[in-house]
């Protein structure tokens, strides 16, 4: 009788079942692997221009380089975690120009703006301190959350774009989204102070914001489904017993949370809830949530999160991802590495899938992570 796929084991992990062996679901890969996926993606078309100076690429071709680039990245993983993020962005629908600018390689979409393959940083890399200081900016909640619902040419290429996955990896991992919650997502609209602020000073502005962000987070549900995607990764930050009060987390927080992750479950789909920063008076309400599994941040700062003590507040067949320590691990030996994954499993018991609470740090080396799954599949 054959093994079952890691894919399998995590599907029976989160609905709710021990598989025959545990699994590891490290969170954040994209994170840890974008470096080497940025790379592989500029070799890829390097090597579609030859001795060529500029190369026009069609859709398809720039589909298939993203498909190649994060399975180089993912290669870098000697024994990969259990399931894969969907880290493949939709590829224009005219043809794009690739060209050499030195040791630079420009890209460009029709008419559009160029921008340089090579470069590592982008926006979404800079914090956001206090949109509201902004001389142009505009309390108005349309204009900051615009509300979002995708097209049917859209959900096509979605489609087209998981299928394309699910045929290389699909067989072996679970391959998931991954979208923030609605609060989560008022950060970008308010910057920290701002959403900070806001929930004592314009209540009723964050109350619509909310209220848009939801409607857009239960249509990113919905078009994961569609797509072909069994599961979702969710996170929730700024909400923390560190940063706001339960009684504030409990009305601009949970009610959202509450409201997406029961849309997804009613949609079939698997949802992993993670709850970033300190958990006073925040466990009680986690452990109500309809999360498939629940996932922490290790401590740090002021604030401890014990997973024994997490498993005591939430029950002993609720799924937990674990939250070892993510500068632990980095510079752990193997040996150590063991220790730590048996710490966890001693402490949460069988209904956890390892993991670190952070993303994994870039300076990590990849053998490290191999390490973890290794130790979890030996138990």
């Amino acid at each position: 009788m054959s093994q079952p796929s890691a894919r399998e084991s995590t599907l029976t992990f989160l609905d709710g079942y021990t598989p025959d062996a545990p699994v590891c679901m490290q969170t954040y890969l994209g994170l840890y692997l974008e470096d080497r996926r940025r790379e592989a993606l500029v070799d890829i078309y390097r090597e579609m221009l030859g001795e060529a100076d500029e190369v026009e690429v069609i859709p398809e071709q720039v589909l298939s380089a993203e498909l190649d680039a994060w399975q180089r990245a993912w290669d870098a993983l000697r024994t990969p975690p259990a399931w894969m993020l969907m880290r493949i962005p939709h590829p224009p629908s005219s043809p794009a120009t690739v060209r050499r600018d030195g040791q630079r390689l420009m890209w460009r979409v029709g008419d559009g703006p160029e921008r340089d393959l090579t470069d590592a940083t982008s926006s979404s890399d800079r914090d956001v301190w206090d949109r509201r200081a902004d001389p142009r900016f505009d309390p108005d909640p349309v204009t900051l959350i615009p509300v979002w619902e995708p097209d049917s040419s859209y959900l096509l290429i979605e489609a087209a774009t998981v299928m394309r996955a699910n045929a290389r990896w699909g067989s072996r991992y679970l391959l998931h989204g991954h979208m923030g919650m609605p609060y989560w997502a008022c950060y970008s609209a308010l910057g920290f102070a701002g959403l900070m602020e806001s929930m004592h000073s314009d209540g009723k502005l964050l109350d619509a914001l909310i209220e848009r962000a939801t409607h857009n987070a239960l249509q990113r549900v919905k078009l994961t489904v569609e797509s072909g995607i069994e599961c979702l990764f969710i996170e929730e930050c700024l909400c923390s017993s560190d940063m706001i009060s339960e009684q504030d987390y409990l009305r601009y927080s949970y009610p959202a949370a509450e409201a997406v992750l029961h849309a997804a479950r009613a949609a079939g789909l698997r949802t992993v809830y993670y709850f970033c920063g300190g958990v006073e008076g925040r466990l009680k309400h986690l452990a109500r949530l309809p999360a498939h599994a629940l996932a922490f941040e290790e401590g740090k700062k002021d604030f401890e999160i014990d997973i024994g003590r997490v498993r005591n507040a939430v029950g002993v067949l609720r799924p937990l991802l674990g939250n070892i320590d993510v500068t632990a691990l980095r510079d752990a030996d193997a040996e150590g590495i063991g220790r730590l994954v048996a710490q966890q499993m001693r402490d949460a018991g069988p209904m956890l899938a390892t993991s670190c609470g952070s993303p994994l740090t870039l300076d990590t080396p990849a053998w490290k992570l191999d390490a973890m799954v290794e130790a979890t599949a030996t138990g």
